[in-house]
């Protein structure tokens, strides 16, 4: 099975890294020449151009950051996909851009599986995403080696459309989590807490979260905040969980407030910076700025 990667960020890249590890021939086109390079560094063959790498695959992996972007990739490949390939979205959409996907390229025998992940850079180099799937059963069980090669827990969480929908739950929620670990440690540093060990101690209670533990560790705690999942991401993923939320009647007033929250740190000019800028900026409002 060869497998394409049609986007070589910092998740796509890691994609590039954990296909060629599990021995697919694997390979990947991005418009930046960095990103290009950087996959080749880890072991994918450069296609020259997206129509190519489709053309060369049996499934395709598209990791690009929004709809318009998507859809302008696939009016590309969409002459040189071959019958019966895969093209797994594996970004954060709304549902309707995978469905809607999936009839456009029916008739040419190619199944569209929404697969969005969450975990961020480091996981998907190391292999150990979580996989969000939505599809029919028979494509679904087709891409299980390639997803396997990239996930730690893949779950099919039934037709297309509902892998997009439960990724835009999990980032509700993370979004929400990421507001609620911003006052609690304002709150404590303010105090005069030493903020490092109360998120140690935190962690083993009943307010720990995944990004507690494992993302602040590594941006926060080090000053560091270079884009892993940026805010501009962030927001735009607010953006299509919202409107989600409207067309369905559902309420979500803390997401509006974690969205604002990011929204300021953007307008701040912090776009481009990893999400968890917002919870140092959060302190840094509260007078509690970490030493």
């Amino acid at each position: 099975m060869t497998v394409g990667v049609l986007g070589a960020g910092s998740l796509g890249r890691g994609f590039v890294a954990s296909l060629v590890r599990a021995g697919f021939e694997t390979g990947a086109y991005d418009v930046s020449p960095d990103a290009r390079a950087a996959a080749e560094a880890c072991g994918g063959r450069i296609a020259g151009s997206a129509a190519d790498l489709a053309r060369e695959s049996d499934v395709v992996v598209v990791v690009l950051p929004d709809t318009p972007e998507i859809e302008a990739a696939v009016t590309e490949m969409e002459a040189t996909l071959r019958d019966g390939s895969l093209l797994l979205v594996m970004s954060t959409v709304a549902p309707a851009t995978v469905i809607g996907l999936g009839e456009r390229l029916a008739p040419r025998g190619v199944d569209v599986l929404d697969c969005p992940v969450s975990g961020g850079p480091g996981r998907a180099a190391a292999g150990k995403l979580a996989i969000m799937v939505g599809g029919a059963d028979e494509p679904v069980a087709r891409a299980g080696p390639v997803l396997a090669a990239l996930g730690s827990s893949v779950v099919h969480v039934g037709p297309p459309g509902h892998g997009a929908i439960t990724k835009l739950a999990n980032n509700l929620m993370g979004a929400v989590i990421v507001q609620g670990i911003a006052e609690g440690l304002a709150l404590a540093a303010k105090a005069g807490v030493d903020v490092r060990r109360a998120a140690e101690a935190i962690a083993g209670g009943s307010g720990s979260s995944w990004l507690l533990r494992e993302w602040l560790p590594d941006t926060l705690f080090r000053d560091d905040f270079a884009k892993r999942f940026s805010l501009d991401l962030m927001c735009k993923d607010m953006r299509i969980v919202e409107s989600l939320a409207r067309e369905l009647g559902v309420p979500v007033p803390a997401l509006e407030v974690a969205h604002a929250a990011f929204a300021r740190a953007v307008d701040a000019g912090h776009g481009d910076e990893d999400f968890s800028r917002a919870i140092d900026l959060h302190l840094r409002t509260a007078g509690a700025a970490l030493p």
